[in-house]
Order: structure tokens, then sequence, then C-alpha cells
């Protein structure tokens, strides 16, 4: 007995620890954030954009509300509240924003999906420059940069003279708006009111899921209903759970902990670990380039790290 409460303290501490750094919660928002255009360019000639975005938001929410409803209902006053500003937030930070990435992706690769997310950190460190009158520390615009430099090195196998911007097509354009709208959700989290994190999270799941609603219910009504494959149920669970749930939930404490400046910086992860999952995913070789664009953004939250507030 004593060993197995040494095992649940230790696992208690574990989680604790996790809870409180925010850098370890970045990293593993990141790693499951990578495989969601993987995952949804993958299941692209199986879900439509509007059914993947729908009910990602759908499991999402029901793995949470067990966990969630004693502190939802105890935070009603709150949310009832701020209704105006947590309906815009889950509208367009989750609902809008979601449906947007895997629209993309049906014009687009998902290479190109991750490179273009590596316009999130000079989004996240301009718009409360611009909303909030924030001032800019050099530094931090230092490190943004050179994360973008070494996404741009990796995707372009050490050769960013190749990097075509003028080449963007739909699908590249679409990506660049839900970029857009994450910075802002993002950069207004900030302003969420006081409640428990997980009230939060079945705030805004609740939000982006009605708001995708209507499309999806006209979706249906053009295109029947259909009997999912196995992989397609698959595709909509791990999206559900992984890049939703546990992704926003670690998203949204870490901007708490460290604001969206800060967190910005380490939003070029997903670019860094989808390539190097391509490795064993895909087959391809680990090249030179893979490990200098990799420092390069390593190096920035590093750097970004040692700097105070």
């Amino acid at each position: 007995m004593q060993g197995l409460d040494t095992g649940t303290s230790n696992t208690r501490n574990l989680a604790t620890n996790l809870w409180e750094t925010p850098a370890l919660l970045l990293c593993l928002a990141s790693f499951f954030w990578a495989l969601n255009p993987i995952v949804g360019r993958a299941a692209k000639d199986l879900l439509s954009p509007v059914t993947l975005a729908f009910w990602r938001w759908v499991v999402a929410l029901v793995f949470v509300l067990p966990f969630a409803w004693r502190h939802f209902r105890a935070d009603l006053p709150v949310i009832f509240g701020a209704w105006r500003f947590l309906g815009l937030l889950g509208a367009f930070g989750v609902g809008l924003f979601s449906f947007l990435v895997y629209q993309s992706l049906q014009f687009t690769t998902a290479t190109n999906n991750l490179l273009l997310q590596s316009t999130m950190p000079v989004m996240t460190l301009l718009m409360p420059v611009v909303i909030f009158r924030e001032r800019l520390s050099l530094i931090f615009l230092g490190c943004a940069l050179l994360s973008i430099v070494g996404i741009v090195w990796i995707l372009t196998k050490g050769q960013p003279g190749d990097l075509r911007w003028n080449a963007l097509n739909i699908g590249d354009i679409l990506a660049i708006s839900a970029v857009f709208l994450y910075s802002a959700y993002a950069t207004f989290l900030r302003r969420a009111p006081a409640m428990h994190h997980l009230s939060l999270l079945v705030a805004l799941f609740g939000v982006g899921t009605a708001a995708l609603s209507v499309p999806y219910a006209m979706h249906l009504l053009i295109t029947g209903l259909t009997v999912p494959s196995p992989t397609a149920v698959a595709s909509l669970l791990y999206v559900g759970i992984f890049p939703s749930l546990v992704s926003y939930a670690l998203f949204n404490r870490a901007v708490a902990l460290i604001g969206s400046g800060r967190v910005g910086i380490y939003m070029n992860l997903p670019s860094v670990f989808g390539v190097l999952m391509a490795v064993p995913l895909l087959g391809e070789r680990f090249e030179r380039y893979h490990l200098i664009g990799s420092l390069m953004v390593v190096g920035s939250i590093f750097l970004s790290r040692r700097v105070k507030n």
C-alpha cells in the first residue's frame, strides 16, 4: 500500500509540475497540433471540412463534460455575464478557425499548411501592440524572426531563395486566414473572465460547435447521411481529443502563465514536429537542413525564455 501511495503521489506531483511549466505545456500542445493537418489531409477524401470541424468539437465537448460539469455549473453566472466575449472567441477562434484549417487542406498540402503557421509568432507579438498598445521587446521580435527562418530553412531544404510567396493558392490563403484567427484568439484569451479552466473549455467548445451546426446541417441536406469508415472515425477521435481538448487546455494554461507574446514564440514547434514526423510516417530521410532549421527554432525558444518581462 505504501508503494501504491508513493506512486500516486509521484504521479500527482508530475502532473502538478507539468501544469506549472509553460514550456512543457506548449511542447505537448505543439506535438498534438502537428499531427492535425497531417490527419486532416489524409482524411480529406473521407470527411468534408465542415464535417471534420463540427465533429471535432462535438467529440472534445463529450470528453470534457464529465470532468467539467461541476465547475461549469458553478461558473454559469460568470459565463452568462461574458456571453458576448465568449461567443466571439468561440465562434472565430474555435469554430471558424478549425473549418478554415480543414478547408485549406482541400487545396494545399499539410507541409504548406505547417509552413504558413510560421507567421503566427509575429502575429501574436504584433496584435497586442496594435490592440492593447503594449510595448514590444526587440529581442522577442528577433526570436520570432529567427524561428521563422528556421521553419523556412527546413521546408525549402536549406535553400530559402526557393521560397516563392507569389505561388500561394486558395488553400494557402485560407490557411493564413486561420492563423490570423488563432493569433487573435491567443491575444484576446487573456481577457477571458476568471473561471475554472474546464469551464472555459466547455464554453468555447460549445460555442464553436453551435457556430458550425448550421453549415453542417446545410451540408447534410445537400449530401445526405453516410456511414463513416473506421478510418474516418479514428480521424475524428484523434482531432477531437488531442489537438482539440488536450492542446487547447494546455495552450490556455500556458497563456495564463506567460502571456500570448511569449507563447507565440513556441507556435513554430508544430511545423518542426510535423516535418520531423514525416521521417517515420512517410519514410523520408533526416537531412542536415532538418537539424539546422530545428536548432534555429529551439534556439529562438531558449532565448525568449531567458528574457525577463
